[in-house]
């Protein structure tokens, strides 16, 4: 079995959410650094320092739209064996989690606002104690995942079923 990566479309959905978040978050933030800057100082020093604080928040924003997608879909990969799916992610931060099959509560599938026009989705993994998920798929391999996963947690909770009775019986 081998790593899968998730859908290419999801470096166009990143980057443009990224660019949604330049021009509704980023640049109004970077205009009020400039003006609250010019306003701090009469000397002009307020005026730069707010300059330059507009500069790092752009150029942070920038680099978010066009370096990290590729990256990111480098980084971000899903295997879904008999017994467990692993998920692996991260650029600065990577975690690698395990959950075994018998741990799944329930799967489910659902599409975000952004994901929609990309036709991407993302499968939910319910277990006791957290939710996990493989993002930006196919919404078509999505609904095939779920559906497989769905599946197996059925099998395991009739064999664990069977076995509570067998136990039952055997006292």
């Amino acid at each position: 079995m081998e790593f899968q990566r998730v859908d290419k479309k999801a470096k166009t959905k990143w980057r443009f959410s990224r660019i949604m978040a330049l021009i509704f978050v980023v640049l109004p933030l970077a205009a009020l650094a400039v003006f609250f800057g010019a306003s701090i100082a009469e000397d002009g020093a307020g005026t730069v320092v707010g300059w330059i604080v507009a500069g790092v928040l752009v150029v942070q924003q920038v680099l978010q739209i066009f370096l990290y997608p590729p990256i990111e879909y480098i980084q971000w990969q899903y295997l879904i064996a008999p017994d467990r799916i692993e998920i692996k992610k991260g650029i600065f931060y990577k975690t690698h989690t395990v959950i075994p099959i018998s741990r799944i509560q329930h799967v489910a599938v659902t599409q975000g606002v952004l994901q929609r026009p990309f036709r991407l989705s993302t499968v939910q993994i319910h277990t006791a104690g957290d939710v996990m998920e493989i993002q930006e798929l196919n919404t078509a391999v999505a609904e095939e995942i779920c559906s497989r996963l769905q599946k197996r947690v059925n099998v395991k909770a009739g064999q664990a079923l069977d076995a509570a009775a067998a136990d039952g019986r055997e006292e």
